[in-house]
């Protein structure tokens, strides 16, 4: 019995020094993993990479749970925009051969970022295109690859890149409103190929796509211009009905359809959308001079008293009849019209709030379509009565 006793106290030594020898081994490991780790990422930040990538190779196959570290150092190297960083540290998971397919699954996609970041977007739409097929990733693949169509103008692409996607909105935009811009982008090409007729063909797809959009008969209105007065008259009335400021945004070219014909009846039906559809505090300085010079170069009074709101009508008004009847301060005031004229009109993002100098349909900011609201001098200056 007590030989028994001897052997079962001898079995649980040996298996306290066993165990105990086990978890010193454990810890040595677990010291020289972390030296080597903290030595990877020393040399990771004097840019001596093959170094680094060495031992982040060495360091995966001891211990897994390093990936999602790796995986977090390669999106700071991305966003502080050292993208070759990130891009040899993701290739390098990407190169082990028993790794997990949801973490291969991320890895891609965070290669793909650093490719689009680069600027390298026929690499970055090749993995994004793959990984787009897999539920998890099909939204926000999507969303990066409508904008490397975006940026490489590959329209044909956005286009039916955004009818396979089965939703009504993507980035915040209607699938719509996002077909029809890339239909006018598309015309617009074929407008600076001199192929008008295929570029009226596809802004009415645009129109078919959204009705709403305001751009398609912008387009086809400053198209008109020159070989289709009527047309383009229709289409800056369809324009206006959806957004009266267009007034405003295209008086330049309303100008120029009255300049090149010289027809009192275009004038006529010029004038009559201009009265209808001017809003109370919205005033333009060249509509103003073509309803001035229609009324025999007198004041324009039933254009002053739509725009009665707005108090720079009335110093326009003022200012332009002392002009015309050759005043002492005649050349005075032609410097304050210019002033004013010159300096009238800018547009802000209503979307981000971003400035510029002239109208255009996406803002470089946010990357949204048709936010450019005119932003006129009574909106920037305060007048006191």
């Amino acid at each position: 019995m007590i030989e028994i006793f001897i052997i079962l106290i001898v079995i649980f030594l040996l298996f306290i020094f066993l165990t105990t020898r086990k978890y010193q081994k454990e810890s040595l490991s677990n010291n020289v993993y972390s030296a080597e780790y903290y030595r990877g990422l020393n040399y990771l930040l004097n840019d001596e990479n093959d170094k680094a990538l060495k031992i982040f190779t060495d360091l995966i196959d001891v211990d897994s749970s390093t990936i999602e570290t790796h995986l977090a150092l390669g999106g700071v190297y991305r966003r502080r925009g050292e993208f070759d960083k990130a891009i040899l540290i993701h290739q390098n998971l990407l190169s082990r051969p028993k790794l997990d397919r949801g973490i291969k699954n991320q890895t891609l996609y965070e290669l793909g970022k650093d490719f689009f970041s680069a600027g390298l977007y026929d690499k970055s739409e090749k993995i994004l295109y793959n990984l787009q097929k897999n539920k998890s990733y099909e939204e926000s693949c999507s969303e990066y690859l409508l904008l490397i169509y975006e940026l490489s103008k590959d329209w044909d692409s956005a286009i039916k890149l955004t009818k396979n996607i089965n939703k009504d909105q993507i980035r915040n935009l209607s699938i719509n409103d996002l077909i029809s811009q890339y239909y006018c982008e598309k015309a617009s090409e074929y407008q600076k190929d001199n192929q008008l007729n295929k570029a009226i063909t596809v802004l009415r797809k645009a129109i078919n796509i959204n009705d709403s959009s305001r751009r398609p008969y912008s387009m086809l209105f400053k198209l008109n211009i020159q070989s289709n007065p009527s047309s383009a008259i229709e289409n800056l009335l369809n324009l206006v009905r959806l957004d009266s400021s267009f007034l405003v945004i295209l008086a330049n070219e309303i100008i120029e359809l009255s300049t090149i014909h010289q027809d009192k009846d275009i004038d006529k039906r010029i004038s009559d959308i201009i009265l209808e559809f001017s809003s109370e505090d919205r005033f333009s300085p060249q509509i103003y001079e073509f309803m001035f010079n229609i009324n025999g170069y007198c004041s324009p009074d039933e254009y002053i008293n739509r725009i009665r709101k707005n108090v720079f009508a009335n110093i326009f008004d003022n200012l332009y009849s002392e002009k015309s009847m050759n005043s002492n301060e005649s050349k005075t005031n032609l410097d304050i019209l210019t002033l004013i004229g010159e300096n009238f009109l800018t547009y802000n993002c209503s979307n981000c709030g971003h400035s510029v100098r002239n109208h255009i349909w996406q803002c470089p900011s946010c990357n949204h379509w048709e936010t450019f609201k005119p932003n006129t001098i009574s909106d920037r200056v305060a007048i006191n009565d």
